[in-house]
């Protein structure tokens, strides 16, 4: 028998920590790359383009504390516009068929859009914004942001003073990638840092090639 209280859920004495999991998928993709990808390039090296499988990494990431549940999965992006040259155009159709086949999943999708210069635009704000408003909805009790930006510090730090004002304690993680070429070892601040190691990544690797 499941039970609420305070927004938890109680499941035979068990608490049970509903879990969004939010990727920051272009952050993800660099660092895979960064760490692993073979020089010079191989374009079917599986660290080359994003191989990640998102339902299944976030479930590990989830399954590595006991009670929590995943509730929701959100996955933020830069689409690359297809009228800029061939290697946008070539992007663009990837993450098209990526994003189609999540979103048929049931996974959140945030569309953003990356400029000539290769940056992408309204991204992190808008995980930003959508982890406060899912803070003030009390959609979760816990957040695994799969991302080592510091620009989402802030929006942690808003989060739990939302919780703090509902009378919730929640529990906030940064996961990211190590090992290889990887030179960076920090997580986002305000949260527990969960590395993803190769041994996890290549476990959660997608069979489907959405370059085709």
């Amino acid at each position: 028998m499941i039970t609420t209280l305070g927004g938890c859920f109680f499941c035979a004495g068990l608490v049970v920590l509903r879990t969004i999991v939010l990727f920051d998928g272009q952050n993800l993709y660099h660092a895979v790359r960064a760490a692993w990808a073979p020089s010079p390039h191989v374009p079917n090296s599986v660290y080359a383009y994003p191989s990640y499988d998102v339902e299944k990494l976030a479930a590990k990431l989830v399954q590595r504390v006991p009670g929590r549940q995943l509730e929701q999965i959100r996955f933020y992006t830069g689409v690359p516009s297809p009228h800029r040259g061939s290697d946008e155009k070539f992007w663009h159709g990837f993450w098209n068929n990526k994003l189609r086949y999540l979103s048929a999943r049931g996974v959140y999708i945030y569309r953003g859009r990356v400029n000539p210069g290769g940056q992408e635009k309204g991204v992190d704000v808008s995980l930003a914004i959508d982890l406060i408003q899912l803070t003030y909805d009390q959609k979760y009790e816990a957040a695994i942001i799969v991302s080592q930006d510091w620009d989402f510090g802030p929006a942690v730090r808003l989060a739990k003073e939302v919780a703090k004002s509902q009378k919730r304690a929640l529990y906030f993680e940064s996961a990211f990638i190590v090992g290889g070429n990887a030179t960076y070892d920090r997580g986002v601040p305000g949260t527990f840092w969960s590395k993803i190691d190769k041994a996890l990544y290549d476990s959660c690797i997608d069979p489907t090639d959405y370059r085709a």
